[in-house]
């Protein structure tokens, strides 16, 4: 073979293999997937908001409601006006509650009179039980006397009758001995039985006296019960006028002059007269789903929107957070939300209860931070070791999976999700690396680890993130510019 025919062939094989690397390339070209990138950014400012919709209220309203029935005789005011505290707002016809008032006024005094006849009945009473203990006292009296008298007659007849036996005494002397012995007897007797006599009367006497007090605790119970009657039909009279629990604006009226007022069943509407608002401190009711909760605290900075003022923001705190969800009629399982209440600082004129707002709660603020945008965050499942560190595969080997267990040697390994991004190397590979992330913006999440500034990340679009897998060939079709990059 001559030198110019070997010559010949090295350039034919050059040629060759220049067109075989061009046909790699080109078909590795056509394979990569079509992406959108953006580049981690450092931030000088990222705010973490919680937005959430809710109406206007007033810090104090209240729904007043009648505690008699009646007709509504007299209503001087009107929705809108402005009312003090004790301001008589309606009248009812007060008939019939003053009619319930005499009935028990009446009941009362006659409750009360039969309690002082008894009083005194029990006082008299009591005086007679002192004569009749005075007088069995003198019966006593008497009958020891006639203890006495009846021992010196017993001693004297034996006399008498001892000397009769000797003949030394008369029988007319004898039987006078005889009989004032006999008469003594008979007023011992006497006097006996009037000592137990006076003893049995005091005893009834007693006994009636606690039978009349009594009838008189019973009585002065009675009249206690219509006197405590007596005072709750002079309160329901005296509520046949109306008055204004608190300053503020009569912001709704239900009623008009000559309808009938009802009296008030738990927070039943058709009881509810008018609706008085204190309008100098106004609040936002917020509902916040149940994965934000978490994220407020007392104080947090917000901006309130009014859907009827599209032009102002109001500002306030957050001043309550509540601690059970919000109850619904419905049964079916849904997101609970949870009520947060913000105090607005300067509330307009032109704010009332019930319009429409939302609220951006501010709930963190991080400054010189790195972020990336939040559609750049992805979740794979992935190969961690028993310390659940991820090792990430080795792109450049065959059978990566079985190579990196045959690496690891001894080490097991076992499946758990991460969260991560697919960062773009300089060969156009997406490689996809977990990262440790922080608080999140509007459009922009914190990174706190494993990204540096200026690393290009997968972006877009969102049907790309969920397919891409580690180690794709990718080409850029348009790189998404961050919220720092578009303000620069």
């Amino acid at each position: 073979m001559t030198k110019r025919k070997k010559v010949w062939i090295i350039v034919g094989a050059v040629i060759l293999l220049a067109i075989i690397v061009l046909i790699s390339v080109k078909s590795s070209q056509n394979n990569a997937v079509a992406v959108q990138t953006s580049k981690v950014q450092r931030k000088s400012v990222l705010i973490s908001k919680v937005t959430a919709s809710g109406e206007i209220r007033a810090k104090k309203s209240i729904d007043l409601q009648s505690e008699v029935q009646g007709i509504i005789t007299d209503l001087p005011v009107r929705e809108g006006d402005t009312v003090k505290k004790g301001q008589v707002l309606l009248s009812i016809d007060p008939i019939q509650t003053n009619a319930d008032l005499e009935v028990a006024r009446a009941q009362y005094e006659q409750a009360a009179a039969q309690a002082s006849v008894q009083e005194f009945e029990i006082s008299n009473a009591e005086v007679q039980l002192m004569h009749e203990e005075n007088a069995l006292k003198a019966a006593q009296a008497q009958l020891q006397q006639s203890q006495d008298n009846f021992a010196r007659a017993q001693g004297s007849f034996k006399r008498q009758q001892q000397l009769h036996e000797d003949g030394l005494l008369s029988r007319d002397d004898y039987e006078e001995a005889q009989n004032k012995l006999m008469v003594a007897k008979s007023t011992l007797d006497m006097q006996q039985s009037a000592v137990a006599q006076a003893g049995d009367q005091i005893r009834v006497a007693r006994n009636n006296i606690t039978k009349m007090k009594s009838q008189l605790a019973s009585s002065q119970a009675s009249a206690k019960q219509s006197a405590a009657n007596l005072a709750k039909q002079s309160d329901q009279s005296s509520k046949s006028k109306v008055v204004s629990p608190q300053d503020g604006v009569i912001t709704q009226l239900k009623k008009e002059k000559g309808e009938r007022a009802v009296p008030g069943m738990m927070t039943s509407p058709e009881a509810t007269i008018m609706t008085i608002a204190d309008l100098s401190v106004i609040e936002a009711e917020l509902k916040v789903d149940e994965t934000d909760i978490v994220n407020l605290a007392l104080g947090d900075k917000t901006n309130i929107k009014v859907d009827a003022l599209p032009d102002s923001v109001f500002e306030g705190d957050v001043t309550e957070i509540g601690n059970s969800p919000i109850t619904t009629s419905t049964t079916t399982q849904e997101a609970k939300d949870f009520k947060v209440i913000v105090t607005l600082k300067n509330p307009s004129s032109k704010l009332r209860p019930g319009m429409s707002c939302t609220g951006d709660i501010t709930t963190q603020t991080k400054n010189n931070v790195l972020v990336i945008p939040i559609q750049a965050l992805t979740v794979r499942d992935v190969e961690v070791d028993k310390d659940g560190k991820y090792h990430p595969p080795d792109l450049n080997k065959k059978n990566q999976g079985a190579v990196a267990r045959a690496d690891s040697g001894k080490e097991s390994t076992q499946k758990k999700e991460l969260e991560g991004v697919f960062v773009i190397n300089e060969n156009k590979i997406a490689q996809f690396r977990p990262v440790k992330t922080g608080i999140t913006g509007e459009s922009e999440i914190e990174v706190l680890e494993n990204l540096k500034e200026g690393e290009e990340v997968v972006s877009g679009s969102f049907q790309t993130l969920r397919t891409i897998k580690d180690g794709t060939a990718v080409k850029v079709e348009k790189a998404i510019k961050s919220e720092s990059e578009k303000k620069s």
